[in-house]
């Protein structure tokens, strides 16, 4: 069924490793010369998904395709190149991102690369907030009137928090919090206890 795809897009948990399985299957469905493998990935790096492939030429057709949530609403698309992604490939995607009518925006392969890299520092500050006494409610109250679309928690619960836990129990040893600083544990609590 994915033998004739031009581009076939994952879009499961944030995990590396359940994202490299993947990967190995999709290399194998999708056959058709040039057909781009993509993962929607918020934040891991693309080249340790693309490790999922199998036969190192194919790891040319590996990037990602980051659509934000909701993706029916939100206009931004961002396309992650990783070391080995082809110049072709990447022109498909931005192409893609164009005729659905998204915002495209070319980006490297880093921690959380653009809009979830400038989340995790508003995120942390709400998450601070909250913990020196401030409702979910006023913190995106503040950032609403700030002139955000949605604020953090109400952004936080629309993609689940479960995700955002995933992600940080995901993100590379040299980027968590530096020593004698500490991280708003009321991101992890509340998805830990099951509210997601």
């Amino acid at each position: 069924a994915f033998a004739d795809v031009d581009v076939a897009i994952e879009a499961v948990v944030e995990s590396l490793e359940v994202k490299r399985a993947i990967f190995a299957e999709m290399e194998k469905a999708c056959t058709k010369d040039g057909a781009v493998l993509c993962s929607n990935t918020s934040t891991l790096d693309i080249d340790a998904i693309a490790a999922g492939v199998q036969d190192t030429a194919n790891r040319s057709r590996v990037a990602g395709a980051h659509f934000f949530s909701p993706a029916n609403v939100m206009k931004l698309l961002e396309v992650v190149h990783g070391s080995e992604s082809s110049a072709a490939t990447v022109a498909r995607l931005m192409g893609l991102g164009k005729q659905l009518k998204k915002v495209p925006v070319l980006a490297g392969s880093c921690f959380g690369f653009i809009g979830n890299r400038m989340l995790e520092g508003y995120g942390q500050e709400a998450g601070y907030l909250v913990e020196e006494g401030c409702s979910p409610q006023e913190v995106d109250a503040a950032l609403f009137e700030f002139g955000m679309a949605m604020g953090f928690f109400a952004m936080s619960d629309l993609a689940g928090t479960d995700v955002g836990l995933l992600v940080r129990k995901e993100k590379p040893p040299a980027l968590h919090t530096p020593p004698g600083r500490r991280y708003p544990a009321i991101l992890d609590t509340v998805p830990s206890l099951g509210f997601f």
